[in-house]
């Protein structure tokens, strides 16, 4: 008699058991589904993203080695990246960096790691360069900035600030605080 109670509740338990473990809120992880959550939604591999202005005119263009899709969302992170920003009157500026996280909307730009800012424009003894480890681009304002160190670089002088502002419209530059430069004759 005990032997046939043991194997009901036995029977039973098996049952409840399987039944708990069986439902969607417990069944475990597999490392698939692990593997699969780390992967991006896209990528892309030697990309070219090209906006237009108004009048149709290439306003920016952005090549990177890699595009991926940050973490199935609307942001995008680009590897090894260059921005090309077109002005309205001819002149143009690229931008260089390891790293680039394109904001939902393509209207906002931070770079990282090793950026660089330059015209392209030769003035008297060639384009400034403007280096940095992270830069903020407001696409639509045509603005880049940082909190950051930067060093801007031209002919034999150079400029060391702790942030920056560069309206590359109106082709103006503001550097905010600790700026050191030395020049050379």
């Amino acid at each position: 008699m005990f032997f046939r109670i043991f194997t009901v509740l036995a029977v039973v338990a098996l049952a409840l058991s399987t039944w708990i473990l069986s439902t969607p809120g417990h069944q475990p992880k597999t490392a698939a589904d692990a593997t699969r959550a780390e992967k991006p939604g896209y990528y892309l591999k030697n990309a070219l993203l090209t906006d237009y202005d108004e009048q149709g005119e290439p306003g920016i263009k952005i090549a990177a080695q890699r595009i991926d899709q940050v973490g199935g969302g609307t942001e995008v992170a680009l590897h090894d990246v260059r921005v090309d920003y077109q002005g309205p009157n001819g002149q143009t500026w690229f931008m260089l960096g390891d790293l680039a996280h394109v904001q939902p909307g393509g209207k906002l730009i931070d770079l990282t790691g090793n950026v660089r800012l330059q015209g392209t424009d030769r003035g008297a003894g060639g384009p400034a360069v403007i280096r940095t480890d992270s830069l903020h681009y407001d696409v639509g304002a045509a603005v880049a900035s940082t909190k950051n160190d930067v060093r801007i670089e031209f002919d034999q002088h150079t400029l060391n600030a702790r942030g920056l502002v560069a309206n590359l419209k109106e082709r103006t530059m503001r550097l905010e605080s600790r700026v050191n430069g030395r020049f050379h004759p």
